[in-house]
């Protein structure tokens, strides 16, 4: 009885010991996004309906590296159909699953939306389903592409689910402010 409860417990604080090893590994790919960091200038193209009109508008964005550089947060001011919009999004990595995380909320709307993930080259693709109250769904897609240290583009798509075709739904191209 006494070995098998040396057993026992010596499994146990083997498991405890990996998963406290596990937990602390802290693996990261967000500096991959250390090109977005800072302060730009904001041009915004925006439609409301795959046929509608595009809207442009300037704005603002401050990007920065908060919570011990683990988490990416934009607060991006302009403006939409001739009154004040403001956004935020947070990105993270998460490196128990591998995938890039994003939570988006607008002035519009005043939900949050959570995309995962994937980078491939200077890309980065966010994906997300979203369920209406009444059951019907949309894809959403954001498209982050870095272009040089001093600009990147932010693009937003949907696809209803009787469409297999995405419709862009707002560009936005940042220049670093100097």
């Amino acid at each position: 009885m006494l070995l098998t409860k040396r057993i026992v417990f010596m499994y146990m604080l083997s498991i405890s010991a990996t998963q406290y090893i596990y937990a602390q590994e802290t693996h990261t790919r967000l500096p991959e996004l250390d090109p977005i960091v800072g302060s730009w200038k904001v041009t915004a193209e925006t439609r409301l309906s795959a046929n509608g009109p595009w809207e442009i508008n300037k704005g603002t964005a401050m990007i920065k590296k908060t919570t011990g550089s683990t988490l990416i947060e934009e607060e991006y001011t302009g403006m939409l159909n001739s009154k004040s919009f403001f956004t935020e999004s947070v990105i993270a990595y998460n490196h128990f699953t591998n995938v890039f995380q994003r939570i988006f909320i607008d002035s519009e709307h005043g939900v949050l939306v959570d995309y995962e993930g994937e980078k491939k080259a200077d890309t980065i693709f966010f994906n997300k389903t979203w369920t209406y109250p009444n059951g019907a769904t949309v894809k959403l897609r954001v498209v982050y592409t870095i272009i040089s240290a001093d600009e990147f583009k932010i693009e937003n798509m949907r696809m209803p689910e009787d469409s297999s075709k995405w419709d862009l739904t707002n560009r936005m191209h940042y220049v670093r402010s100097k």
